[in-house]
């Protein structure tokens, strides 16, 4: 490493004060509970529930501000950025630091700050180092043709030297933000497995090392990695690895509809795949909080957004998003990828604010949740156990995104609908129980016998039962 590109970055280093308008968390750092260490606490200790999208790459600071203040105004405490995007890469030429990208990162830092929005700061996204211009997956300013020291990815990955330019890209947001509250975590890199001139072995061990350097300047905040979607046999060894290490803070999966992948699950129900996805960070037997951290729905082989995001007007993809991974035990709802084509085009944010309400006064750290699931051919129950609280969400078996969507048929209305509270936990009083129907955003107060009849709904509803 030169010393005088060490200079140049710490030259405009000063560590950025946030004036925070929401002190609710915004002043108050994210950790791992010690009391339940499947959720996250502040560090004040109130339980926190990571509500909210992917907005990777976002295209302006327009963009920018539009997407933190719809997420707070839906009930959203969370966002994933990537630094390596056009908006927000420091170094577009190598050894230079750009003050446009800084001030990009800075406004979003501030305004996180102002609406309660904890970030997800990915640190690198790219695949290639190769001749050219930066993008999204590219990371041309440190090919040897544009003044930079690697030939190529695998150059990179495989020296001391391509260490020291991680480290020094974390010193320099260390060094311009200090410990951040406002930050959720660093992640290291968006799908390392997915890098050009893969590896698996030598990524690993990249990953390995730089989660402990990153873990060792960071120490305040969560650190964490992430791989490729979760949709063959290719991918097994390296989460079961990656989720594994002592400094890996956050047991993270990615998984997308994709009528494509190997797995069938990929093209069954949202609901069904993105519970099976965190049925498979459970059966790593992990004590970590875990989260389905990318998801949606993608043409064969993520090959593009899927065609169904333009029918999808309700929400009802990231709805199944939402409430799958939570109530199967996951610290927090799915988080949707395809921020721009679907959520901000279809308007259907106000989603997260229907989950945030569903779930609102549940405590996890407190009520200790076990999950349950209870299928049958009429609905498809998750439940979330808890020591005084039980909450239900009953999806209709018969309405997905394929029949809605590509068979053309709409949902029915559910009547008659019957549970059997005996079938999810024992109890000896039930102090209450609220129906909140998530599709009329109405809560409604029924009797509290062992066998209750839902109100009428479609497509799903959530059951909030005190007991105790």
């Amino acid at each position: 490493m030169k010393p005088i590109i060490l200079t140049v970055m710490m030259a405009i280093t000063p560590v950025l004060t946030v004036t925070s308008c929401d002190n609710r968390i915004s002043d108050k750092f994210v950790n791992v509970s010690t009391e339940n260490p499947y959720y996250f606490q502040l560090s004040n200790g109130d339980s926190y529930i990571p509500i909210g999208c992917n907005i990777a790459a976002i295209d302006s600071r327009e963009s920018m501000e539009k997407y933190m203040k719809k997420l707070h105004e839906n009930g959203a405490n969370y966002a994933r950025v990537w630094l390596n995007s056009n908006l927000f890469e420091i170094e577009k030429e190598y050894g230079r630091i750009d003050s446009s990208s800084v001030k990009n990162i800075d406004r979003l830092i501030e305004l996180a700050g102002k609406y309660g929005i904890k970030l997800k700061m990915c640190i690198e996204s790219f695949r290639h180092i190769s001749e050219g211009e930066n993008k999204w997956d590219t990371k041309a300013s440190y090919h040897v043709s544009n003044g930079g020291p690697f030939h190529n990815m695998m150059e990179y990955l495989d020296s001391e030297d391509g260490k020291k330019e991680f480290i020094k890209r974390l010193m320099f947001f260390k060094k311009r933000y200090g410990d951040s509250p406002v930050i959720f975590g660093w992640e290291l890199w968006n799908e390392m497995n997915a890098v050009e001139f893969r590896d698996i072995p030598q990524i690993l061990s990249w990953t390995e090392d730089m989660l402990a350097e990153t873990k060792h300047i960071f120490p305040k905040n969560l650190v964490m990695q992430s791989l490729g979607s979760y949709d063959s046999d290719w991918c097994v060894d390296a989460y079961n690895y990656v989720n594994a290490l002592p400094y890996n803070d956050v047991s993270q999966i990615h998984r997308y509809i994709d009528e494509g992948a190997p797995y069938s699950i990929c093209s069954s129900p949202v609901d069904i795949m993105s519970s099976d996805a965190i049925k498979v960070l459970k059966d790593m037997n992990l004590k970590k909080p875990m989260l389905l951290a990318e998801t949606g729905a993608v043409m064969p082989r993520h090959s593009g957004p899927h065609t169904i995001y333009e029918k999808d007007t309700s929400g009802i993809i990231l709805h199944d998003a939402l409430f799958a991974p939570f109530f199967s035990g996951a610290s927090g709802p799915g988080h949707l990828w395809h921020w721009d084509h679907y959520i901000d085009k279809n308007d259907v944010w106000y989603q997260m604010k229907r989950f945030a309400n569903a779930i609102s006064g549940f405590n996890p750290i407190a009520e200790k949740p076990v999950a349950k699931k209870i299928f049958n051919d009429n609905i498809r129950s998750y439940a979330l156990i808890g020591e005084k609280t039980v909450l239900i969400w009953c999806r209709d078996a018969y309405n997905d995104w394929k029949s809605e969507f590509i068979d053309k048929i709409q949902p029915t209305v559910k009547k008659g609908v019957t549970i059997n509270l005996s079938d999810f936990f024992e109890y000896d009083t039930i102090k209450n129980i609220q129906i909140y129907d998530p599709w009329k955003d109405s809560w409604k107060r029924i009797h509290t016998d062992q066998i209750i009849e839902l109100p009428d709904f479609k497509r799903s509803i959530v059951l909030q039962i005190k007991y105790r």
